[in-house]
């Protein structure tokens, strides 16, 4: 009789399993972003304190934090489960170069954008300064 092969869930079962979660969130977050505040700025959330449930191993990632996550370059499936996804080297070679040229280009495009906008409501704020200050005198 031939036993079969029962797979172990990708998500941690239980709260011993989180505290390995949690270390490996630690990790990543120190080498991509170095501070917790730095990666919730970076997904806009208030502050730090956000991530302290994940990173303390009392909660689990869900597929709100995953999403925004995922969208800042972290590899979710690794912190949950450890391994990582390695693109065979053959893969690798065969990128369309063209395709991630035009990826890149609209990403600067588009932080270009954020920062005119940014820059006018700095510019705002400066004016706004200016005439507190004239009205005080």
């Amino acid at each position: 009789m031939q036993k079969e092969k029962i797979e172990k869930s990708e998500e941690p079962s239980n709260q011993a399993d989180y505290g390995e979660v949690a270390e490996r969130f630690r990790q990543i977050i120190k080498e991509q972003f170095g501070t917790q505040r730095a990666l919730a700025k970076a997904i806009d959330v208030k502050d730090g304190s956000y991530l302290t449930p994940y990173v303390t191993g009392r909660s689990m990632i869900g597929s709100i934090l995953r999403k925004k996550l995922e969208a800042v370059g972290i590899d979710v499936d690794y912190i949950l489960t450890g391994r990582r996804e390695e693109i065979p080297l053959a893969e690798q070679e065969d990128v369309d170069k063209e395709e991630l040229y035009d990826q890149c280009t609209s990403k600067i495009l588009e932080i270009q954008s954020r920062l005119m906008e940014l820059n006018n409501a700095v510019l705002e704020v400066n004016q706004m300064v200016g005439r507190l200050k004239k009205s005080a005198k």
